[in-house]
C-alpha cells in the first residue's frame, strides 16, 4: 500500500532533522522527513505536528487515544505526552484529521484512525 504523503513544518523539520543526528533509533523517523512535503509557513491545522494534541482510534480494538506528541525530552505516558521518536509517535507524524494509518502490532496488523487534532495557538 502506498503511503499518503505528510506535511511538517520548516520549524520542525529542522528541529527533527537535528534530533535524528543525535538519537539512536531513528531511522524510522529520518525515513518519515525523506517522503514529508515540507511547509515554509504555517502547515493546515489539522496536520499532526510536534506539540500536537490528538485523538485517534485503535480499529482493531477500538479503543481511543488521548495523546500530545513531543520532542524525547518532554515525553510522559502517564501524562499523555507521546514521544514522536516512539513508534506510533513516528507514524502519526505529519497526518490529518480523517486519515487512517496501517499500524503493525503483536497481534498483526491494525489501522489507526486520527479523529481529531489540536496543535497550539501560534504553531507553526
Amino acid at each position: 500500500m502506498k503511503k499518503k504523503q505528510i506535511i511538517v513544518s520548516l520549524h520542525d523539520y529542522e528541529i527533527l532533522k537535528t534530533l535524528c543526528y543525535h538519537a539512536p533509533g531513528t531511522d524510522k523517523l529520518r525515513e518519515e522527513l525523506d517522503r514529508a512535503t515540507v511547509r515554509k509557513g504555517k502547515v493546515p491545522a489539522d496536520v499532526v505536528q510536534v506539540n500536537s494534541t490528538l485523538k485517534f482510534r485503535d480499529e482493531r480494538s477500538g479503543a481511543i487515544r488521548s495523546v500530545q506528541l513531543v520532542l524525547p525530552a518532554a515525553s510522559n505516558l502517564q501524562l499523555g505526552k507521546l514521544s514522536i521518536l516512539s513508534p506510533i509517535g513516528t507514524a502519526l507524524l505529519g497526518y490529518s484529521t480523517g486519515d487512517v494509518i496501517d499500524w503493525e502490532v503483536p497481534a498483526g496488523k491494525t489501522q489507526l484512525h486520527i479523529l481529531d487534532v489540536t496543535n497550539p495557538e501560534g504553531s507553526v
